[in-house]
């Protein structure tokens, strides 16, 4: 009885295999066909009992299963994140039993050049351009997911920010940061001889050819910015939004206490607490940059103006100076200087407009003259703005009623002139 129970259970198990292998081919018939879905329904019920069938078996139905997947993926991305854990499933499988058979088609039906992947990189910039950044998120996620490339954990963290999903967007902003991540990438530039424009290329090799062609000239190596100044800046935004300042300070600290001469950190330090409306911290924050990058113009800058907005002018002037020391050409750089010397007029202009000066002609007339006084310093910061910043309106506006009150009847006329036409164009 035992022998013929066995028998049985043997025939039973010959023909569950037997099942499997059908369905697996009819399946593949039916992928091949375009019936995705009939397919994909086939190729389950072989999964069901994908466990009693051999090796060899087990893995073609895990690999017509990922390519039904990643067709269907197309309609719906969470067949993609099917596919891909299918794919992984069935590489480890392969590699425990030591039969590789199918693993390397697979790897190509992942990463080839018409495969999940790059189906997903697509579909991620589309949707990222149509600005439905939580599905570009997870399209990016999911590359990044199954490659381990940083540069796709980064679009799908600036994703998901703009999708304003703060928890998930804040895990891969802080994972990105502790790994060092920076972003950082040589380009390969050139200039087009016939356009007279400079073109990016993939490598360097493509752009020396042409240029040895005669076609390109100026070959130039360079790198990219680095991005970690916006991994502080935004992981810091995040924890504005979400109200978490306690966090927010938490990081900063912790985050210095491991490098406390980091710039990028020091400047999102600075734009954190210049968003909380908190000069002071924010002028502590940039005057810590100047000294340890004394000639860069823009911290110069924005220390000047964190003083200025403090009412510490005398300061404030010796950075817009060095601003202007460095960069001759910075127009704010010479309104801050104007507006430092301007700083007393609000005080005379207020005594000036009181019952007890309009009504004595020798006190209006000594406010008026320190008044005139103010303009004629501030009169040649804004002069000099004026020549590297000709259609500003608010040069113009300050220069036309400096002009008038000091009597400068043709130089008004001229600058009036100038302002009416900047008006009427920039109304276009």
């Amino acid at each position: 009885m035992m022998r013929k129970l066995a028998i049985l259970f043997m025939t039973l198990f010959s023909i569950s295999i037997y099942a499997q292998k059908k369905e697996a081919k009819t399946a593949e018939k039916l992928y091949k066909k375009g019936n995705y879905t009939e397919a994909l329904s086939t190729i389950n019920q072989a999964c069901k009992i994908k466990d009693q069938a051999d090796d060899k078996t087990k893995a073609k139905i895990m690999f017509v299963k990922a390519e039904i997947l990643a067709k269907l993926g197309k309609k719906d991305m969470t067949n993609y994140e099917k596919a891909i854990k299918v794919i992984k499933k069935l590489q480890a499988f392969e590699k425990k039993i030591g039969k590789e058979k199918y693993s390397s088609d697979a790897q190509k039906l992942l990463n080839g050049q018409e495969g999940i992947l790059t189906s997903l990189s697509n579909a991620g910039s589309e949707f990222y351009k149509n600005k439905q950044y939580a599905k570009a998120a997870k399209a990016f996620e999911l590359i990044y997911g199954a490659n381990g490339n940083k540069d796709l954990e980064y679009y799908a963290a600036v994703s998901s920010l703009q999708a304003k999903d703060w928890d998930k967007s804040l895990k891969l902003l802080k994972d990105l940061y502790k790994s060092g991540y920076d972003g950082v990438k040589t380009v390969y530039t050139a200039v087009n001889k016939q356009t007279g424009k400079k073109e990016k290329f993939n490598d360097s090799k493509t752009a020396k050819l042409l240029v040895s062609a005669g076609t390109y000239k100026d070959f130039k190596e360079e790198k990219s910015k680095s991005l970690r100044p916006d991994l502080i800046a935004n992981i810091l935004y995040v924890y504005g939004q979400k109200g978490n300042d306690n966090d927010a300070i938490k990081f900063i600290e912790d985050a210095k206490k491991e490098d406390p001469n980091n710039l990028d950190l020091i400047i999102g330090e600075g734009n954190y607490y210049l968003k909380k409306g908190d000069n002071e911290k924010f002028a502590a924050a940039m005057k810590k940059a100047v000294e340890l990058e004394p000639n860069n113009k823009l911290y110069n800058f924005n220390l000047a103006t964190a003083l200025y907005q403090m009412k510490k002018y005398d300061e404030a002037k010796k950075y817009y100076q060095k601003t202007i020391d460095l960069d001759p050409s910075f127009v704010d750089a010479y309104k801050g200087l104007a507006y430092i010397v301007l700083v007393p007029e609000k005080a005379l202009t207020d005594k000036m407009n009181t019952d007890e000066v309009l009504m004595n002609d020798r006190l209006f007339n000594k406010y008026k003259n320190q008044q005139k006084e103010l303009y004629k310093k501030a009169l040649p910061y804004f002069e000099k703005a004026l020549k590297y910043a000709p259609k500003d309106e608010e040069i113009l506006y300050a220069l036309n009623k400096i002009y008038r009150d000091l009597e400068m009847k043709d130089k008004a006329k001229e600058i009036h002139q100038r302002l009416n036409e900047v008006k009427a164009q920039n109304k276009k």
